[in-house]
């Protein structure tokens, strides 16, 4: 889970990057290509941030008995699928 400090932390992290390569690099057509890659990093961290934003709401909420019913079902999923395998081979066979 990550927790509002460390996104912040990243977001400015991403912007200072920003700022630095921009003063770095000329005007012209790689600064444009420097601007859309940087650009397309702060969307992502965004999207990030607000998909786990999400992510750790739901689990809030959770309570153990649910934890511990998603746990075992994924655990006995490839057992079952496993099982199937098996018995659909034999009845071809």
């Amino acid at each position: 889970m990550t927790t509002p400090v460390l996104q912040e932390k990243e977001e400015a992290r991403l912007y200072n990057e920003l700022r630095s390569a921009l003063e770095e690099v000329e005007e012209g057509n790689q600064r444009h290509k420097m601007l859309k890659h940087m650009n397309r990093q702060l969307k992502f961290a965004k999207w990030r941030k607000e998909r786990f934003h999400r992510f750790d709401q739901y689990f809030q909420g959770v309570r153990p008995a649910t934890l511990w019913i998603m746990l075992a079902t994924g655990a006995l999923m490839p057992v079952v699928l496993f099982s199937i395998f098996i018995w659909v081979s034999l009845w071809v066979e």
